[in-house]
């Protein structure tokens, strides 16, 4: 049990650290990007054109099928998350959810591990099982959203390169710590 919290425990640690390389000091996610030509111009239209804090779609679906035509046919089409009162970047609340997350995944996936004890006791094929799984599962919502939400590839791409990464990691991690005593 004390391997099983430890391997939860270093779980969330290398996830963090992995989200800090990949997203504050790598410049790769920003390469998928778009930037507006002014911030505070954008932000003061999203203040006049969205009443409330949300997730807002164009076109809407209450609109008319002539507009919702004509705005899927000749644009704009976006899917706008929006927070009219701004949202600090590492609140200690933030930090706190997170770091809850990371540790509950790691939860979860060791309780995966475990069960996958009972028909093979190799690291690697507990890594190799963990894995697909978690790559279908990072790409399955992704493409989805690239089909059917026309969210921009090269954005989706990065996302499934870094959470494919991620879960990997995680898996490794937890693939280790949950193994049968002398497996190797």
């Amino acid at each position: 049990m004390v391997r099983f919290f430890a391997g939860s425990l270093l779980v969330a640690l290398v996830l963090w650290v992995w989200s800090t390389l990949f997203y504050v000091v790598s410049p790769i996610p920003y390469y998928t990007m778009s930037e507006t030509a002014d911030d505070l111009a954008a932000g003061q239209a999203l203040l006049e054109h969205f009443p409330e804090t949300g997730t807002y779609i164009l076109p809407g679906r209450y609109n008319s099928d002539e507009v919702r035509s004509q705005m899927r046919n000749n644009g704009p089409v976006a899917t706008v998350y929006f927070t009219r009162e701004g949202s600090p970047e590492a609140s200690v609340t933030k930090i706190l959810i997170g770091t809850f997350n990371s540790i509950c995944i790691g939860v979860l996936i060791g309780l995966s591990m475990l069960l996958l004890n009972r028909h093979t006791t190799d690291y690697w094929s507990h890594v190799a099982i963990g894995s697909m799984f978690g790559i279908a599962y990072t790409a399955y919502p992704r493409f989805a959203d690239i089909i059917w939400s026309d969210f921009p590839y090269g954005y989706q791409l990065m996302m499934i390169f870094s959470d494919g990464f991620s879960w990997i990691l995680a898996v490794m991690v937890m693939a280790w710590f949950t193994r049968p005593k002398g497996a190797v």
